[in-house]
């Protein structure tokens, strides 16, 4: 009955678990994974849904260090989409997780991205300080080393126009790192070159973004106004800003239309679906733990039913059996000499049935308890006395290597009626039946008495003691 009630646990469990599993949809690992495909093609609005769920998801798991990861892409696709403000603090819940946990590239990346945000925002002297945090940090790896020199580098010309200290912080990092990652980077660098006299080298990396089909885009050509602004072809530099400038409005348009409105209506409609299905999910967990509950009834009311029409077989056997027994008291009455020589022949024909006796006749109704006194007394009548004990523990010492002799000799503290008990127990008696023999009041007692006399065992220096444990 136990084990049916087990696997009806278990089986409850695992439905359980398979529709939270279906409720929750998606892994948070693959919902990330999926997120970091989408921004790097650039489908900035896509990978802003995808992390949202895969850190709601990684919430449910208690994930900490994958939710923080997420947190962290979810800040760089919000600075790549302008989005400074919502980046920033996804950047600073990044950084105190890192910290937390003592993930000290977790935190280098959050301050990158805190940077970022910054520098958006206008702030551009704290987006320095944190950039300059990582550099004085000595544990901090040299691809980051390389961000943070670069990212330096960009506000030192952009916002402090300070084109010298610039291209030291740009080869900095480039002494670091073969390349930028970003290619307005690379625009920056070359002007600052120019600015200090190399025009050369940045006429090589601006054809060199020409040729990669970059020079077009508002970031190149804002940097390039600004070089032909300093040569003095201000009609130039006019023409060029205003494409930047035409450019930069219509991808900041696109980013709102896009990011904004696009992410937010799919955000929702993804969060209507899933509620959905969750209530559908619960409406199925619920119909299934019924079906589940009422299967296990049936099969426990078929199991007791069995059970206690074998119990009732059993126990109506055993009653014939007792009255059998009764009736043949006088071919038992043997002489005393052939009770005690032959008595551990008749515990293994009739004690252990005996032992059963006493446990079925105990829980049967009232009138059936004359049965089992009636047995008492037989039992106490084939007692042993002083002799009949000696001889028993002759029978016992033949049989098995002397253990009653060995037992006195080690132990010689007990009274007789232990060392009876433990011819008993050595020969192999049942609880019920060694109860019955020596007339105690109940199986605990037993139990009990054979444990202390254990304890002592063990406590003991004796030769003998792994022959004395195997017996009990």
């Amino acid at each position: 009955m136990r084990r049916i009630s087990w696997l009806v646990g278990w089986a409850l469990a695992a439905l359980l678990s398979a529709a939270v599993s279906c409720r929750d949809g998606n892994a948070p690992q693959a919902l990330y994974e999926q997120g970091m495909l989408e921004y790097e093609e650039g489908r900035f609005e896509a990978a802003v849904i995808s992390f949202t769920r895969a850190r709601e998801a990684s919430e449910r798991e208690r994930d900490d260090a994958l939710r923080a990861r997420i947190t962290l892409a979810l800040a760089e696709t919000y600075n790549s989409s302008s989005f400074y403000e919502e980046g920033y603090s996804a950047a600073e819940d990044a950084r105190g997780t890192g910290e937390r946990l003592g993930d000290s590239v977790l935190v280098f990346a959050s301050r990158e991205q805190l940077a970022r945000s910054l520098e958006g925002l206008g702030d551009y002297s704290r987006a320095d300080s944190l950039y300059a945090e990582n550099l004085a940090d000595p544990d901090l790896p040299d691809e980051e080393q390389a961000r943070a020199l670069a990212g330096r580098g960009y506000l030192a010309v952009r916002y402090f126009d300070d084109p010298v200290r610039a291209v030291q912080l740009f080869e900095a990092a480039l002494a670091r790192c073969d390349a930028f990652e970003r290619f307005d980077l690379w625009a920056a660098y070359a002007y600052c070159l120019a600015a200090t006299g190399r025009t050369a080298d940045a006429d090589r990396i601006f054809s060199d973004l020409d040729a990669a089909g970059l020079g077009e885009s508002w970031a190149v050509r804002s940097w390039k106004s600004r070089l032909t602004a300093l040569q003095g072809d201000y009609r130039t530099a006019y023409q060029l800003l205003d494409k930047a400038s035409q450019q930069q409005q219509q991808s900041v348009l696109r980013v709102f239309r896009q990011s904004t409105v696009k992410a937010q209506r799919d955000y929702f409609e993804l969060q209507s679906r899933q509620a959905r299905a969750h209530e559908r999910a619960q409406r199925l967990i619920a119909v299934l733990l019924v079906s589940v509950l009422l299967l296990a009834l049936a099969v426990a009311i078929i199991l007791f039913r069995t059970r206690d029409k074998r119990n009732r077989a059993e126990r109506a056997a055993l009653l014939d059996w007792a009255a059998a027994m009764e009736n043949e008291r006088d071919e038992l009455s043997l002489s005393q000499a052939r009770l005690r020589s032959d008595y551990a022949r008749i515990y293994r024909s009739y004690f252990q049935q005996v032992g059963r006796i006493s446990e079925i006749v105990q829980s049967s109704p009232e009138k059936e308890r004359g049965v089992y006194f009636q047995l008492s007394r037989l039992i106490k009548d084939i007692r042993l006395d002083k002799r009949g004990q000696k001889q028993f523990e002759a029978m016992i010492n033949r049989d098995l290597e002397d253990i009653m002799d060995h037992f006195r000799q080690d132990f010689p503290h007990y009274q007789e009626d232990t060392y009876r008990f433990m011819g008993y127990v050595f020969a192999g008696f049942d609880a019920p039946v060694i109860r019955l023999l020596m007339d105690m009041g109940s199986d605990a007692v037993v139990h009990t008495k054979k444990s202390g006399i254990k304890k002592a065992i063990l406590a003991s220096a004796s030769p003998w003691k792994d022959q004395y444990l195997s017996l009990l």
